[in-house]
């Protein structure tokens, strides 16, 4: 029999005995244990205004390996004490947590239970520390609280909304020193009009190419040699990147593999380019070959400042939460572009096709870097005209 059953069965008991004796002592006592039936009934059901929980941490942006303290508030905005309140939520495996009352393991998840005491019309905090260890966001979006209500036996269960995320960088490696050159051209056009080039400093003579202008050719060197030759001239505008990622899919079924760990470690030597494209000053755009918003590839503008960072660190966080495209697509879509790029491909397979499609990428006059992240350590390939990719058919190892 339940605390219910068992109060309503009490309070008809002194009701009848108190029609009968007459007795009004008894009749209260009878209607006070349905009062409280119905008191217990309504405060249940208004607890999630009266106790409300906050959450305040001293970052919400870290690295792997950081520590994050976490204070949990809980508010009791009525008249009844809350004594041995049980708070319970849960966290990824991948997240260390310390200071909790109660730490259990179930799901491959762990489950976080504290224990408080809130006086009436009060509140009571508590502090733990977590401490993640891999890129991704950390998500507590509700608790589970179990309170202890007056006159009853049983434990009140209820859920309280608890909006924190935690957001976690990608982990940086080490990676070879990646240079394109003293001067590169922000946006060389493969077109008639060159309007980076400054007509005042000309650093030398160059055969000429279709689409040169009839003002750059330079007629007394075109004569003594016998054949056209052009003014090569300065360029004004600063160097800037393109990196370009490659994410495989998370299991390929014909080859029986996981690609998981090589997409991780991708994504960190992506992170590690950003890095130290944000402390040489250089402006970069990012392009990596995932589905987003109905598109085949995730693209970020160029840009160089704190936000364009923040930026582009923030999506290769949450990179995990979108599918692979082509990475053909992508290569493409730079072939048919009338820009010449310094591009810094990230990959950890590359197969004949994509090396084929990167030795014209370079016939077309772009500079085209790779870096290898099949193996532990992330190697550096400079792709050439005239040379054969040395690890077309076997970039994965």
């Amino acid at each position: 029999m339940g605390t219910r059953q068992q109060y309503h069965l009490l309070g008809s008991l002194f009701l009848f005995g108190g029609l009968i004796s007459a007795e009004w002592f008894l009749c209260v006592l009878g209607g006070f244990f349905f009062f409280v039936t119905e008191w217990h009934r309504f405060w249940q059901n208004n607890l999630p205004r009266w106790v409300t929980v906050d959450c305040a941490a001293d970052s919400t942006r870290v690295m792997p390996g950081t520590p994050v303290t976490l204070r949990l508030a809980v508010q009791n905005r009525s008249w009844l004490p809350l004594p041995c309140t049980r708070i319970r939520f849960t966290l990824p495996e991948h997240v260390s947590v310390d200071g909790a009352d109660k730490l259990e393991f179930l799901n491959k998840r762990h489950v976080v239970q504290l224990w408080i005491s809130i006086p009436r019309r009060s509140q009571a905090e508590r502090s733990i520390t977590l401490l993640p260890q891999k890129r991704g966001i950390v998500w507590v979006s509700e608790v589970e609280a179990e309170l202890i209500g007056s006159f009853w036996t049983k434990t009140i269960q209820t859920r309280l909304r608890l909006p924190f995320s935690l957001l976690v960088y990608p982990a940086l490696l080490p990676l070879p020193s990646v240079t394109f050159g003293d001067t590169e051209p922000n946006g060389r056009l493969l077109s008639r009009q060159r309007v980076q080039e400054d007509s005042t400093f000309a650093r030398g003579i160059r055969p000429y190419q279709a689409g040169d202008r009839l003002k750059l050719i330079d007629w007394k060197a075109s004569a003594k040699t016998q054949s056209l030759k052009s003014r090569q001239l300065e360029y004004t505008s600063h160097p800037h990147w393109l990196i370009l990622g490659h994410i495989l899919p998370s299991y390929e079924p014909l080859m029986q593999r996981h690609n998981d760990a090589l997409n991780e470690r991708t994504i960190s030597a992506l992170a590690s380019a950003a890095v130290q494209c944000r402390h040489r000053g250089l402006p970069y755009g990012l392009w990596i070959n995932v589905k987003q918003r109905g598109r085949g590839m995730l693209q970020l503008a160029k840009g160089s400042g704190k936000a364009h960072h923040v930026t582009v660190m923030t999506q290769l966080a949450q990179l995990h939460l979108l599918a692979p495209a082509s990475l053909l697509a992508v290569l493409r879509r730079l072939e048919q572009s009338g820009e010449r790029r310094a591009i810094l491909l990230v990959s950890p397979r590359l197969d004949e096709q994509v090396a084929s499609v990167l030795q014209r990428l370079v016939r077309r006059g772009h500079e085209v870097t790779v870096l290898d992240t099949s193996g532990e350590n992330i190697t550096q390939r400079r792709i050439g005209l005239g040379r054969a990719y040395e690890a077309a058919g076997g970039g994965a190892g």
